[in-house]
């Protein structure tokens, strides 16, 4: 815009010069007057744009400072109401009323809002792929050979990676299904029987029920949500049983499995059970296991010591002394050990419900869900 403005009044006072060297029945000196004039005028729009540009930049260096004043002051509040949550799927983390929405941050000091942290980072549907030799070829060589031998142009697939795996298959990624079972047939015209495939499909998503009366039976939930909303239109064997679990407050919770068309038509409402009109929502959960507070294992499969659900050193819980502005998260350090560009906060404990490792895990989770 300032650039397009300066060439504007450029072009203008050249126009003024030129139309009064053609001038034949001008004076001598009136085109000298104007000549100087225009000069004059030159160099004043050059200093004055010379005054906007510093005065934008020290605009820009004061809104800095004042944001990056206003996030340390968060940061401090943040530490200090830190507490111990259990994992949440909860759509924007909140703590004793203040919105953390901020967690990550940069080198240079910004702090970054969690999506643009969080890799990929969205819920894009992946499809993934994976092919193995049956000649125990190594990885490396399978992909060799379907590079040479698929033209993707052709097929009209595109893909989001290929990448080899360390038990010896290769793993593609795709955006559809559609993609992912042309490939599969290609791969199977080209290359034969010789190699394994698998599609690894989406996930159905799971519900939870909540506040579900004690003395419902949860064999037959389905039955009782087809008496009772039959609204829904379900089919039988649409909704499966999960399991129950209880809450701090000893309500209980009923998780549910369904097909994404059964899910929206779920979330549109309540749903009646028994005498209680019951809230549904999405049942997105991270497994976490409490011995080494590290995701997508549990307790029993450990290879793990010690807990480090507090302040991520190595002693039992219960000889945890750290108090709520000391603790750290295992899981936020290995991130920001193994991150180059990025770093986010570590300052609260494994199980926050905010954590950022968290909600990346359930961002994935989301993205490998029939949605």
């Amino acid at each position: 815009m300032v650039d397009d403005v300066n060439e504007g009044i450029e072009n203008a006072l050249n126009v003024i010069v030129s139309t009064t060297g053609c001038s034949g029945n001008m004076k001598k000196e009136l085109k000298t007057t104007i000549f100087d004039t225009v000069n004059n005028l030159g160099k004043l729009i050059a200093k004055l744009i010379d005054t906007n540009e510093n005065n934008a930049r020290k605009t820009i260096e004061l809104e800095t400072q004042v944001a990056n004043t206003k996030e340390k002051r968060q940061i401090g509040r943040s530490r200090a109401q830190n507490y111990i949550a259990e994992p949440s799927s909860e759509p924007e983390g909140k703590k004793h009323g203040q919105t953390l929405n901020k967690v990550a941050r940069l080198s240079g000091g910004r702090h970054k809002l969690y999506l643009e942290v969080v890799v990929g980072r969205t819920t894009q549907k992946v499809y993934k792929i994976t092919v193995t030799s049956r000649e125990n070829q190594k990885e490396e060589t399978i992909k060799e050979m379907m590079k040479s031998q698929i033209n993707l142009a052709e097929i009209k697939v595109g893909i989001e990676s290929i990448k080899t795996l360390r038990d010896g298959r290769v793993q593609i990624e795709t955006g559809s299904i559609q993609e992912a079972e042309t490939l599969e047939n290609t791969i199977t015209d080209k290359l034969g029987n010789k190699k394994e495939k698998h599609i690894q499909r989406p996930r159905k998503p799971r519900l939870k029920i909540i506040n579900t009366p004690q003395e419902i039976f949860t064999d037959n939930i389905e039955g009782t949500l087809m008496a009772q909303n039959p609204e829904i239109g379900t089919g039988k064997g649409e909704i499966i049983l999960k399991f129950t679990y209880e809450t701090k407050r000893l309500t209980r919770n009923i998780v549910i499995e369904v097909s994404a068309k059964t899910r929206k038509k779920l979330l549109d409402d309540k749903v009646k059970i028994g005498w209680i009109n019951c809230s549904i929502e999405d049942y997105l959960f991270a497994t976490t296991c409490f011995r080494c507070s590290r995701f997508n294992h549990r307790m029993k499969d450990c290879r793990g010591t010690e807990p480090f659900l507090l302040c991520a050193d190595n002693h039992n819980l219960k000889e945890c002394k750290a108090e709520p502005t000391e603790y750290k998260c295992i899981n936020c350090q290995s991130y920001n050990h193994h991150s180059r560009n990025t770093k986010i906060i570590v300052h609260h404990s494994s199980l926050d419900r905010n954590c950022p490792s968290m909600k990346d895990i359930i961002e994935k989770y989301k993205k490998n869900t029939e949605y």
